[in-house]
């Protein structure tokens, strides 16, 4: 079998004065003025010779799976030759324009507010032209593959459960008492994959690690960053060379928000933080990196499939959605109170037919290294059964990859209340993910060449 990868990186940094994913009222509009990183649509593709199939990272927090859609559509447009599968990841950074665009808008009047047009007009191109410009450099590669791991200084639940048996919420960037309480259970793994080529040189690094990338973020400043796996990225590839891709793995109940440190309101302290996480991953990454030893690989598989998740059966009432987005713009207008939640349950309303919600699900195999990539803002615990019952050496689970249905807790969690249960997801939703990806990667085999 002739393996090869290409790779390529495309920038989609926003637009200055571009309205951020925190919306102001009066006169202080949220607009971006700081850039201190910039953004990027990184694309790797894989082929066997026969099957051809790309992963783009976008340095994005959330994009539809309409929008997802119609960038796979305009890069097979521009694609000189079939492609299996287009996986489209946002690496769910919270520092960039708000993108989260569908026509179905434009009935709350809020456009020059919440969108910046031209930037999203921009960025279907874009990132189909990351995706051409990776299969069009096509190399032969060797790949490997190892698990390192970060205990602490990253990652923290950010759903405790205190003394008394109540439910605490931690913030990305909380209060000094939040700092205080338990790290909470996370998933440590950093998952890292090294594709070279023959001779040993460089192509790409796939790192994979479940926290949400909101130490710069949280609450969204007026600043553009990639925040923490941007400055890990940058690091990796100053030193190690070739084009370093991260994906978000589960992390729906994961955030820095122990760990930060500094002023909640202070940009100079956010950015001191993704700063100091960045290095922490990379540190483990380089690490990593050195334990690997390419090997060739002997099989390739792809699969990309649509299908539905069981959500809660009020998510589907269009109509009583559209009304709770016509408050939460009222109240965004007297109060500023965020309406980015309702708006969002009333976009997804619109496509949720007899109580279920349409996603896409993808899976790869390399050799006996399995990848899946996932929608939404699974917990972490999700992540890890996937893991688990991959029947891989080793698996790495990419969350985000289209948003729809938003956060998927555990049946535990919604039965214990909180933020991320108030979304659609229903108790079923997870397990049922988790059965589905793992057909899925069933469907591929075992990662042997006679499977």
């Amino acid at each position: 079998m002739a393996f090869k990868v290409g790779v390529s990186r495309i920038d989609i940094t926003p637009n200055y004065n571009s309205p951020t994913r925190r919306w102001h009222v009066g006169g202080d509009r949220g607009r971006l003025k700081t850039f201190h990183d910039r953004l990027y649509a990184k694309t790797i593709a894989f082929s066997d010779g026969y099957v051809t199939s790309t992963l783009t990272s976008m340095d994005v927090a959330v994009l539809y799976k309409a929008q997802l859609d119609f960038i796979r559509k305009t890069a097979r447009e521009m694609l000189p030759c079939p492609v299996e599968s287009i996986v489209l990841h946002c690496t769910h950074q919270h520092s960039d324009s708000f993108i989260e665009y569908e026509p179905a808008y434009d009935v709350f009047g809020i456009n020059d507010v919440a969108f910046d047009m031209d930037y999203i007009a921009s960025i279907p191109k874009k990132v189909a032209t990351s995706i051409v410009l990776a299969v069009q450099n096509l190399m032969p590669a060797l790949m490997g593959y190892k698990s390192g791991a970060i205990t602490k200084g990253i990652a923290s639940n950010r759903r405790i459960i205190d003394e008394e048996g109540n439910l605490v919420w931690r913030a990305s960037r909380g209060s000094e008492f939040l700092r205080t309480l338990p790290m909470g259970h996370i998933d440590p793994e950093v998952g890292v994959v090294a594709l070279t080529q023959p001779d040993g040189k460089p192509i790409a690094t796939l790192i994979n690690y479940a926290c949400h990338p909101s130490s710069a973020g949280g609450d969204s400043p007026n600043c553009c960053s990639a925040d923490f796996p941007g400055f890990a990225t940058e690091i990796v590839d100053r030193i190690s060379g070739g084009t370093t891709v991260f994906l978000h793995g589960c992390s729906g109940d994961i955030n820095p928000g122990k760990y930060v440190r500094g002023e909640v309101d202070s940009v100079e302290d956010r950015i001191g933080d993704a700063r100091r996480m960045g290095q922490i991953l990379a540190g483990e990454v380089i690490k990593t990196l050195g334990l690997i030893t390419p090997q060739e690989v002997s099989c390739f598989r792809s699969v990309q499939k649509d299908t539905v998740l069981p959500v809660q059966p009020s998510a589907g009432d269009e109509q009583e959605c559209l009304m709770s987005a016509r408050r939460a713009i009222t109240q965004w207008r007297e109060s500023g109170e965020d309406p980015r939640t309702a708006l969002r349950k009333y976009i997804i309303s619109r496509k949720i037919e007899n109580g279920t919600c349409p996603v896409t699900i993808s899976a790869f195999r390399m050799n006996d290294l399995a990848l899946a990539c996932i929608p939404g803002e699974p917990f972490t615990a999700l992540g890890e059964k996937i893991k688990r019952g991959s029947g891989a050496r080793m698996a790495l689970v990419a969350a985000t990859c289209g948003e729809d249905p938003f956060y998927i807790p555990t049946p535990e969690a919604i039965d214990q209340g909180g933020y991320e249960t108030t979304h659609i997801a229903s108790r079923e939703t997870g397990d049922e993910l988790v059965r589905q990806v793992l057909t899925l990667l069933g469907t591929i085999g075992d990662g042997s060449s006679e499977s």
